[in-house]
């Protein structure tokens, strides 16, 4: 059972002989009576604020783990979206990369196939060059043999200086206006090379 005031106040002793002071006694316990109080209502008092903190404090301690939680959340999601943006980051270069080496893998085959087809066009051209030399060189062979033949079967090897060179001069014009259709083309027809001469050009 707790001691109150009202205990102390009522509280009576037994009367012995050479006992103490009852005035004393009395007074005394009235002061102790009252002091009790005191520091039974600040107890209290101190209660009630111990309980207030202790609230505060829980409150407060809940807070603080809710913005522990939050933090950590906060911290996992950053972590997340940098590992995101590595893995985004290296697609796109990869992507780039192969990209890339794919316009340089067509670019050297582009290349590759141009430096073909010049190569072609020069080994043809080769060939018609040297077919049409050859041809250039049987028609003047032809002709010097003709030459040859129609000064020696008609003696006009004593014909005179400007007889013949007005002579030159109008065979160089009738050859002025020969083609090359004109020049022996059933021979060069036989042969294959002007219709081959002629598909060369239109090629081109």
């Amino acid at each position: 059972m707790r001691l109150t005031a009202m205990d102390i106040n009522n509280k009576e002793f037994k009367k012995v002989i050479r006992g103490y002071n009852s005035e004393e006694v009395d007074d005394f316990l009235e002061t102790v009576s009252d002091e009790y109080e005191m520091a039974y209502k600040e107890n209290s008092n101190l209660k009630e604020k111990i309980s207030f903190l202790e609230e505060k404090l829980d409150h407060h301690v809940k807070i603080e783990a809710t913005i522990q939680n939050t933090l950590v959340l906060a911290q996992n999601a950053a972590e997340q979206a940098k590992i995101s943006a590595q893995k985004e980051a290296e697609l796109i270069i990869r992507d780039a990369n192969d990209s890339s080496q794919r316009m340089i893998d067509k670019a050297h085959d582009d290349v590759l196939k141009i430096n073909d087809e010049y190569e072609k066009v020069k080994q043809e051209f080769a060939k018609f060059r040297t077919k049409f030399r050859s041809f250039m060189n049987c028609q003047l062979e032809m002709f010097e043999g003709l030459e040859n033949d129609y000064l020696k079967n008609y003696n006009v090897g004593n014909v005179t200086y400007d007889k013949r060179i007005d002579d030159e001069a109008a065979i160089d014009s009738e050859c002025s206006n020969l083609t090359l259709k004109n020049i022996d083309e059933k021979d060069f027809h036989e042969n294959g090379e002007l219709e081959e001469i002629k598909s060369f050009f239109a090629k081109k």
